[in-house]
């Protein structure tokens, strides 16, 4: 009996240490929120400059599910409603064997990508970026270890990117309204 009523009490707390915490929506500038008319964003869908075919439009809905899932943001469909709005362009994406057998047959093969991504202001003034193109790298196999197909390899390699991308945005974005908000009145 015992037992059982120190697992539901450590059940019950660690549930509500979860609950408690601030999930950082809205985010916050010494303890101000940020308003949300200053946190809608439209993400254009990705363009493709690459041999990667049809990865643009995998990585623009997964950047949108990105942002979506971060809460940073508020997406908006509407360009005209946003404040900001996210441009990007695969621009390299490359496919080379890794790893050979003995017979010189590929057991591993690497997938690189890099991507431009752009952030700017309704008025169409640019926002700095630390780094205006994010790159992601995997190692995948369809022979050994954890198999996956090449479109599996793919996901995976552009759901990294996807991550990258948005920290980068939100990282940029925050950091230049960082010094804006107090004080401000909308």
């Amino acid at each position: 009996m015992r037992l059982l009523v120190s697992i539901f009490l450590v059940f019950c707390l660690s549930s509500c240490t979860y609950m408690t915490r601030e999930p950082g929506n809205p985010p916050k500038i010494d303890g101000i929120p940020i308003p949300d008319s200053r946190r809608t964003v439209y993400v254009q869908n990705f363009r493709n400059n690459s041999y990667g075919i049809a990865m643009h439009t995998t990585l623009s809905d997964l950047v949108k599910q990105e942002i979506n899932y971060r809460g940073r943001f508020i997406q908006t469909r509407e360009k005209s409603q946003a404040a900001y709005r996210i441009y990007g362009e695969i621009s390299h994406y490359q496919q080379v064997g890794a790893l050979l057998d003995q017979g010189g047959q590929q057991l591993s093969k690497e997938m690189f990508v890099v991507c431009k991504v752009e952030l700017q202001k309704a008025g169409g003034e640019k926002i700095p970026l630390e780094r205006t193109e994010i790159p992601a790298r995997i190692i995948y196999s369809d022979q050994v270890g954890f198999m996956e197909t090449e479109g599996q390899a793919q996901t995976r390699l552009l759901k990294i990117l996807a991550v990258r991308i948005a920290e980068e945005l939100e990282r940029a974005w925050y950091y230049s309204i960082a010094g804006k908000i107090e004080g401000e009145e909308e």
